[in-house]
């Protein structure tokens, strides 16, 4: 979608059974993506310049599980959540399945561990200046934590904490944005300061196993999210329906 004009558009990936994950560069031309391979019986992770519709390069691992692909702000390097032999996403893993966070070159070198711990580590996001945020779980799906990870090097302390998901930083760096669900409800939650709770920006229904897949658009103010098969922009308290996926051409 083109956040100045609201004109959403469709990307047909060139991935047999659709993709479980997804991002693309800050430059917008390449789409990095996971897809389940039957060879692998595995998620694996493909780099595609969409533009050009070139054929799609496998980056990561040749094996394991990949998800949650995030690219650092230089467009350098491909981050994302990993287990090298085993796979399976959160909750539904193998024994001792556990995904570390992983990163990758763009283009497939430098492979590294960047996490050794208990537990998943999802959902990696960047703050402008390059901190990254990310998800920690014991694996159970209500208990979840949100960390940084500064140069390589995960922070000390949770920056929050519960049914928590979906982190993304503002362009400025100034707000955290995630998703946390209460019961039935999903709420969007706004973190701008350590100091001050987190308050809610929107409340809403979302289906089992959905995602809200919240975004920034070129500024502070405006901020995007999928609820199912709609699309969304919240400016201050105005919540506003842009589109569904359906009517998109």
């Amino acid at each position: 979608m083109d956040v100045s004009t609201g004109k959403p558009e469709r990307i047909q990936l060139p991935a047999s059974l659709g993709a479980n994950s997804l991002t693309v560069s800050p430059d917008g031309q390449h789409v990095v993506y996971t897809t389940y391979e039957e060879g692998a019986h595995n998620d694996l992770m493909y780099r595609w310049e969409w533009r050009t519709k070139s054929p799609p390069v496998r980056i990561g691992n040749e094996r394991g599980f990949h998800a949650d692909p995030a690219v650092s702000p230089d467009g350098q390097w491909v981050y994302f959540a990993h287990h090298p032999k085993k796979g399976g996403p959160p909750g539904q893993h193998e024994e001792r399945a556990n995904a570390q966070l992983y990163r990758v070159r763009m283009d497939g070198t430098a492979l590294k561990a960047l996490t050794d711990e208990p537990g998943c580590h999802l959902r990696p996001s960047f703050r402008p200046d390059g901190d990254l945020v990310y998800v920690h779980t014991p694996c159970n799906p209500n208990v979840k934590t949100l960390h940084l990870m500064r140069e390589g090097q995960p922070a000390s302390g949770p920056l929050t904490s519960g049914d928590v998901n979906e982190p993304v930083f503002s362009p400025d760096g100034k707000r955290l944005v995630f998703v946390e669900r209460d019961g039935a409800d999903v709420l969007l939650k706004e973190r701008t300061s350590a100091e001050r709770p987190p308050r809610v920006l929107h409340k809403f229904r979302l289906r089992e196993g959905g995602s809200v897949r919240a975004q920034f658009g070129t500024t502070a103010r405006e901020l995007y999210f999928q609820d199912d098969e709609n699309v969304w922009r919240i400016v201050g308290r105005k919540v506003t329906r842009l589109f569904s996926m359906e009517g998109v051409p």
